[in-house]
């Protein structure tokens, strides 16, 4: 006699499973083995391992309010033109969420009948090189810079008591999901594991933004195999990525202007710059953003 199993159901398996200690790889392997097509996804297990660790138990689903349906009318596109001219700056989904219209309506409305596309450029401030702008309105100014005499990237990793590691990118390398996991990372945890003797990885926290090599699934399923949780950025945060807003801008003011001999010489000078920024702008940010429930802001005070 067959049945449907529903997915709480095998959510609470999924969950019996993390807390004995399986891999995720050996829970959806045990799934599969016992309920064969009707088994969830191993994407779908890694992700309830994941909300598990993050001491989310909880195996219903969570509840939905919906989106009303909106009709494209005069009002409504009185409000989204409301809404750009109030902040340029403002995104698909903080319009939609606004307003309570569906992606559909809320792109007919910006292309069609208000006629705006979203326009790139170098501003003063580098926050923020977005902006909606009419088709017929001239341009921002662009900047033109002359070609750099040499560059050498590298991925810096720090906590609030200050520099954790450093990975210089090798010449000739590209930054992938491949690198940062089989090459950046492993270094990271192991500067991170000398630092706190005693607690090594557990309790660690890793804030990054959305870039690509961060969200992969392979990035994803290493730090879950290590048991490190990453802060959940919103599709657009860019009042929450620490690299711009907090990292590059500080560090530019440091080191703008200076050339370097050689690349040890750089990464000298680097690590000093990294230990004078006062680290609770970081942590201040954070605040501002949770109360002001999101809106766009550029300043921290």
């Amino acid at each position: 006699m067959s049945f449907q199993l529903s997915r709480e159901q095998f959510r609470t398996m999924i969950l019996y499973d993390w807390k004995i200690g399986l891999t995720y790889k050996d829970s959806h392997a045990r799934l599969v083995q016992a309920w064969g097509k009707q088994a969830p996804s191993d994407h779908t297990v890694f992700n309830w391992f994941r909300e598990f660790q993050r001491d989310n138990f909880s195996v219903q689903d969570a509840p939905r309010s919906g989106r009303p349906s909106t009709s494209v009318n005069e009002q409504t596109i009185d409000a989204v033109r409301k809404i750009i001219e109030d902040d340029p700056h403002s995104t698909y989904q903080q319009i939609e969420n606004i307003l309570g219209i569906s992606s559909t309506a809320n792109n007919s409305i910006i292309h069609d009948y208000l006629n705006l596309k979203f326009y790139h450029y170098d501003p003063e401030l580098k926050e923020q090189p977005k902006v909606w702008m009419s088709t017929t309105d001239p341009r921002p100014t662009k900047i033109h810079r002359t070609k750099s005499a040499g560059k050498r990237m590298a991925a810096i990793f720090f906590m609030k008591s200050g520099l954790i590691k450093s990975v210089p990118l090798e010449t000739g390398t590209t930054v992938n999901a491949s690198w940062y996991v089989n090459t950046c990372l492993p270094q990271v945890f192991k500067a991170v594991s000398e630092r706190r003797e005693t607690r090594g990885l557990r309790g660690l926290i890793f804030h990054d933004d959305n870039a690509r090599p961060h969200r992969a699934w392979i990035t994803n399923e290493f730090l879950l195999e290590n048991h490190v949780e990453q802060y959940p950025n919103p599709p657009y945060s860019p009042d929450l990525s620490p690299c711009g807003f907090f990292f590059f801008p500080k560090l530019k003011n440091q080191l703008r202007g200076i050339r370097f001999n050689d690349d040890n010489e750089m990464l000298t000078a680097l690590q000093q710059a990294i230990d004078s920024l006062t680290k609770e702008d970081w942590f201040i940010r954070m605040h501002k953003c949770i109360d002001t429930e999101g809106q766009y802001f550029e300043k921290i005070n």
